[in-house]
């Protein structure tokens, strides 16, 4: 069998998959460790939830472009799209080939499929329906051992491996402390 994982995180400007969007996607191709990462300003500025954006850290003036740093930075999100399909296919594989991985995956998967709807890409979306996903694979591995975490967000999974964090609820940085977890969570 022939496949290839791809870390993925999203930051988006809120939680509703039809009314939000992504602002920062970042992804880490297993096979080579190479780390892409995009940012775009949101498909509908109405939307915007200002309680996401002290989580994640994006700035208002900016994803709305505002500002010069704004307008520098975020891009428009059928471009990125365009990007992001290119780097993928430098792979050779099909989108059924491709696996996701990722912290509470389904949400990332769900954000990035409707963004692709919103783009009218739907039928280019470079991803089958495989993912493995941290959060359960932490659970299952808690219940083998009769143990619980607790809590299964990324902060607390990561702490009990001793994995740090360059800066939490960035999408960088996220997923490179994801794709370490899940090595950590293969050697166990």
């Amino acid at each position: 069998m022939t496949f290839e994982i791809y870390f993925c995180d999203v930051e988006s400007t809120g939680l509703d998959f039809y009314e939000h969007s992504p602002i920062e996607i970042s992804l880490i191709r297993n096979s080579t460790g190479e780390q892409k990462t995009w940012l775009l300003h949101p498909t509908n500025m109405k939307t915007i939830s200002l309680e996401a954006l002290k989580v994640n850290g994006h700035k208002y003036e900016d994803i709305t472009l505002a500002t010069k740093e704004g307008r520098e930075k975020y891009r428009d999100p059928r471009k990125v799209l365009i990007d992001i399909e290119n780097w993928l296919a430098s792979d050779n594989m099909t989108s059924n080939e491709r696996w996701m991985c990722g912290h509470n995956i389904s949400f990332d998967v769900y954000m990035l499929e409707h963004l692709w709807k919103k783009c009218g890409a739907q039928d280019s979306f470079p991803f089958g329906r495989r993912m493995l996903d941290t959060m359960g694979i932490e659970l299952f591995l808690d219940l083998k051992t009769n143990s619980s975490l607790g809590n299964y967000n990324l902060g607390a999974c990561i702490k009990k491996y001793g994995i740090k964090n360059a800066k939490a609820h960035s999408a960088e940085a996220d997923i490179k402390a994801t794709s370490e977890l899940f090595a950590k969570q293969l050697k166990r």
